[in-house]
Formats: C-alpha cells, structure tokens, sequence
C-alpha cells in the first residue's frame, strides 16, 4: 500500500512540475556580482540596470524589465541603481563602465548581463537583452531569435554589423556634399572680386583666409551644439524623424532642381534686398584702412553668412550628429569626427580660395 501511495506521488508529482527548467549555459559570467554586493543565486541570471529618475528612456527600459522578469521569473533577478540623485550609485556605475572598458561617462540607461554591456535603450536593446538572456538559459527552440550585439537590420539593405561602418568615411562625404551650398559660396566669390582690387596683397591674403577661418569655425560650434543637444534628447524618436526630414528635404531639392535647372538662381534663404546690404558690407570692410576694423567685418560676416547656411542645410549636420549619437561617439573622438566633416565642408571654398590668388 505504501508503494501505491508513493507511485501516485510520484506521477502527481510529474504532471504538476513546471514543464519547462532551464538550465545555465557555462558561458554565463558574472563579473560585476562581487562589486555591486548583489547575490549570486545557482540556475539565476542577475540584470544590473542603472537609470536616471525622470528619463524617459530608462522608464520605457524599466517597463520592459517588469515584463522580462514576469516572463522569466524563476530565472532573472533584476538589481535597480538610482544614478541622478544617488552619489554612491552614479560613482558605481563609472567604476563598471571602467571595468568593461567603456566611456566612463553619466549616460543612462547602462545595462549589465552577464559579460555584456548595453547603453541607452530601444526596441532592438531590448531584444538584444532578452536575446542574451535566451542564449544563457540555453533555450535551444528560440535560437533563431538571437541577436547579434553589433549588427543592426536596416531597411532595403540587410543586416549591417556596425563594426563594420567606418564614421570616419561619413563625416567625409557629408562634410563634402554639404560644402556644396550657394548661400555662402556667392558671398566667397563676391569677396574674393572685392579682394582683388586690393592693393595690399598681403592684406588680402589675410582677409580671405579669416573669412575661411571664421566660418570653419561657426559651423564647427554650431555642429557642436547639435550633437551636445542630440545626447540629452531621445535618440529613437529623433533618428526617426531625421530619417523623415532628411528624405522629404531630398525628393524636395531633387524637384526643385528639375523645375529650376533651366533658371539661374541661388541662395533661397537671402533675398535680394538683404544680398545689397550684405555686399554693402563687403565694399565697407575691404576699403577699410584699419586692419583690425577689417578682420572684425570680415569675421562678422562670416559668422552671419554661416549661421543662414546652416538653416539651409540643417539635415546634414542633424543626420551626422545623429549617428554619432547612436554609436556614443564622446570625447575626443567626437571633436576628431566633427573637425574633419568641418574640413571638407570647407574644402570647396578653400579650393575656389587657392585658385583665385595662385591665378591673381
């Protein structure tokens, strides 16, 4: 009798066990259990998620981690580290950012599992989260929905591994194509005609290249700014949107050309009655004995002639300033990016430059 009792416990037993148990893949490997003081539970995976109280992104994160631990709760334990207003919280966060290698800065969200490291957060962080998680427990019938931490679906392209974009060659070709832009290359010209009927030679030369100098300068500042503003903001959101603009701003200018090109126009952005004053302007400093009243009319001239640029070709910068943002490119390898879009921004002018006084 007492082994019929035990044979009915044993098979009850085994219809009301849970029916999937997961295991963890040897490959699992916490490494920062030991420096946050968090336990360090057999057959758990431990989720270190340090966020900001107040941004949004860390928010949308802390949702999505309520809902992974509900899905997987027998196997994840999830630790929350307050960073904005806890000291103690932030500092730990920069020592684990210290540990992976990466930029010791106060970005958030930051997300630890395992061996791997996540910042910021969208749809595809997200799965690739849950995907690293899947790949721990070892769950052999979701494989396909693993996911690669360094490559990204782009539409009509394929899967792209980023490791493999070179931001360099972007800020080249960005820098060039926007340098391309009538609103300050008439008033180049315009002062290089004024420049040549200069007696002073050597004042010419130093006009012209502070007019270059100077406008280099205030697009750089200005590209500054836009990437300074694109990291406090959402990312997600604004690289859609840039992404809308930046095609509706192309097939805009493609049908603008095609009605146009027959038409000789310029600068949309300055009217006529504004370019009169502007060479009014040029005409005052160029016969201009002092030097310095030169340098400060030419330098004001380049700031303003820069700025209106700018309005013209927002999308370039705002797109470049965009995918610096996304890859979390800071520092100094920021300002290198941002000083060579700079150069070849101002190539086409410091070529028509060049030609005008070797010619002269």
């Amino acid at each position: 009798m007492n082994y019929k009792k035990f044979f009915v416990l044993f098979i009850f037993f085994l219809l009301f066990s849970p029916l999937r148990v997961f295991s963890l893949s040897t490959d699992y490997n916490d490494l920062i259990y030991n420096v946050v003081g968090a336990p360090k539970e057999e057959e758990k995976i431990n989720v270190y998620f340090f966020y900001g109280d107040g941004c949004p992104h860390c928010a949308k994160e802390e949702k999505f981690l309520e809902n992974l631990k509900e899905k997987y709760k027998n196997d994840v334990n999830i630790f929350y580290y307050e960073t904005w207003d806890n000291t103690k919280n932030k500092e730990l966060m920069l020592s684990i950012k210290k540990l992976f290698k990466k930029k010791e800065d106060y970005g958030v969200p930051f997300t630890v599992v395992g061996d791997s490291t996540y910042s910021g957060y969208s749809d595809a962080v997200g799965k690739k989260i849950e995907a690293k998680i899947k790949t721990y427990l070892e769950i052999e019938d979701d494989v396909s929905s693993v996911v690669d931490d360094n490559k990204e679906d782009i539409p009509f392209i394929g899967t792209v591994d980023v490791r493999d974009v070179s931001i360099l060659l972007v800020a080249v070709i960005f820098g060039f194509v926007d340098g391309f832009n009538p609103c300050a290359m008439w008033v180049l010209l315009f002062l290089i005609n004024m420049l040549f009927d200069m007696k002073d030679k050597k004042k010419m030369l130093i006009l012209g290249i502070t007019f270059l100098f100077v406008s280099g300068l205030v697009y750089f500042a200005s590209m500054l700014g836009i990437t300074k503003i694109f990291s406090m903001i959402s990312i997600p959101v604004i690289r859609s949107l840039i992404g809308v603009v930046a095609v509706i701003a192309g097939i805009y200018a493609v049908r603008k050309y095609i009605v146009t090109r027959k038409q000789e126009t310029g600068c949309q952005v300055v009217d006529e009655k504004k370019r009169r004053k502007i060479f009014e302007r040029i005409r005052k400093f160029t016969n201009e004995k002092n030097l310095f009243l030169a340098l400060i009319g030419v330098s004001t001239l380049a700031i303003s002639v820069n700025l209106i640029e700018l309005a013209c070709s927002t999308v370039f910068p705002a797109t470049f300033s965009s995918i610096l943002s996304i890859n979390n490119v800071n520092g100094f390898l920021k300002i290198f990016y941002l000083l060579v879009y700079t150069f070849f921004y101002m190539i086409d002018d410091m070529v028509v430059f060049i030609i005008s006084v070797c010619t002269l």
